[in-house]
């Protein structure tokens, strides 16, 4: 399943451009943490057009956590160099190539303004940069995501047996437990992390990596 998470929404109209750009592509499942903006006006009603269904349906959260997706993707204009482990990001045609119909991902969205804050980038698993004119490369919200979910769109990979969050998460456990007395472990676990949702790897690898580590701990 593929759904959108928008944090800090701060214009409505956005919001409805966004549920028509959503319903163009056949993606009805909105997420809205702690948008600052009226969610259903006569500017987002007029915007969504025959999506308003979307808008009214939007749950609304606190937390990038409680969307409770097996991949947050995060959205940004902004990248870095290898140096920042949370800016290094695929593009929306890698991104597609690799999305398994049983899981759930949400793609994630930033403030019109500022965009998604560092913690916030920090929660989600992974990166997707839209390479734009570097003179002016921030896009419109609604625009950034209407070229990803047609990328999603016209692929449809039916790609089977990604490891969810929960199979990915036992992997890092085990990895913590191997190396609690590695020095500067931290940025060794961002890495594996990365690695591991950048490569959208396969249940039976997650399971043989969480096997290594327990043996390695042992």
């Amino acid at each position: 399943m593929i759904s959108v998470t928008v944090v800090g929404a701060e214009t409505s109209g956005n919001l409805g451009a966004i549920a028509r750009v959503m319903a163009n592509f056949g993606v009805s499942k909105l997420f809205l943490v702690n948008p600052s903006c009226e969610v259903l006006s006569n500017e987002s009603k007029a915007r969504a057009m025959r999506s308003v269904k979307i808008l009214e349906s939007a749950k609304i959260l606190d937390s990038l956590n409680d969307v409770g997706a097996d991949y947050l993707i995060a959205t940004s204009a902004k990248t870095g160099t290898g140096h920042n482990l949370r800016r290094v990001y695929l593009t929306p045609e890698q991104l597609t190539k690799n999305i398994d119909s049983k899981l759930h991902y949400s793609i994630v969205l930033g403030r019109e303004d500022k965009g998604l804050f560092n913690p916030e980038l920090e929660a989600c698993d992974l990166l997707v940069h839209i390479p734009a004119n570097k003179s002016y490369k921030t896009l419109n919200i609604s625009h950034a995501l209407a070229i990803i979910l047609y990328e999603l769109f016209k692929e449809k990979a039916e790609v089977k047996h990604v490891a969810n969050k929960r199979e990915r998460r036992a992997v890092l456990l085990r990895l913590e437990a191997a190396g609690e007395r590695v020095h500067n472990f931290e940025n060794f676990k961002v890495i594996m992390e990365n690695l591991m949702n950048r490569a959208f790897i396969r249940k039976k690898e997650a399971k043989a990596l969480a096997g290594l580590f327990k043996k390695i701990k042992e």
